[in-house]
């Protein structure tokens, strides 16, 4: 059984528990402190600048700190008519690894991306996902597409990337994996298993390789249109 200690009722915890029920194995000890009403939490304002459609969602929405044994998350959460919405978020990085685009190190060190969601729709890039903008899922770069390297056969010069220039901000469990450029941020999708309708094949990529996305074809523009549509679900 898990075990989960509370100070006050934490009911969108218990909500995110209850929708979320693979997310601890009942081994670790839970704590789950006070509900904060939204507006409590915020992006610094550089970090806001770059982001504002992010920056506004987050502070939209309440949140509560959670320890999970020796892991600290945040779970920022927004009452819904259809019940409470939610993001788990690991603890921020006050020093993210150097190598990282400049705008997601600058995140980083506010907000540590997303581990979890609950009561999520359809309509999110993050449906499916392990995890989003995360620094562990920073550390995976683009090398793992050198397996699928028979894709590229065909076309002179094989694959058209640089791999160890790109680092993955979001994985699917079924290997499709969004990654960003290291100093550029353009952003590629590796989806060689999809029924996505709003991607085009990247220049002397093969189908099911790699591609661009509409909405998303760089970090910023990536995280901006996730925040968009996650808001439009509220």
């Amino acid at each position: 059984m898990r075990r989960t200690e509370r100070g006050p009722l934490n009911a969108h915890w218990q909500s995110f528990t209850d929708d979320v029920p693979w997310f601890n194995d009942g081994k670790e000890r839970v704590v789950a402190r006070e509900l904060t009403r939204p507006g409590r939490w915020r992006l610094s304002a550089p970090v806001a600048e770059t982001v504002p459609h992010l920056a506004a969602l987050l502070a939209s929405a309440h949140t509560s700190s959670v320890s999970v044994g020796p892991r600290d998350y945040t779970l920022f959460s927004w009452e819904t008519e259809a019940g409470i919405a939610s993001w788990l978020s690991p603890r921020a990085s006050p020093s993210p690894r150097d190598d990282l685009f400049p705008a997601h190190r600058a995140l980083l060190t506010a907000f540590g991306g997303i581990t979890e969601r609950s009561q999520e729709p359809e309509t999110t890039w993050l449906l499916n996902t392990n995890e989003s903008l995360t620094a562990d899922e920073a550390n995976h770069d683009a090398t793992f597409i050198r397996s699928y390297e028979g894709m590229w056969a065909d076309a002179p010069g094989g694959v058209p990337i640089d791999l160890t220039a790109y680092y993955s901000i979001s994985r699917e469990a079924n290997g499709n994996t969004t990654i960003c450029h290291r100093r550029s941020g353009e952003v590629l999708l590796f989806a060689p298993d999809h029924s996505f309708d709003d991607v085009e094949v990247f220049e002397g990529c093969p189908p099911y390789s790699l591609y661009r996305r509409r909405g998303g074809r760089t970090f910023v523009e990536w995280v901006e249109t996730v925040a968009q549509q996650w808001a439009s679900s509220l």
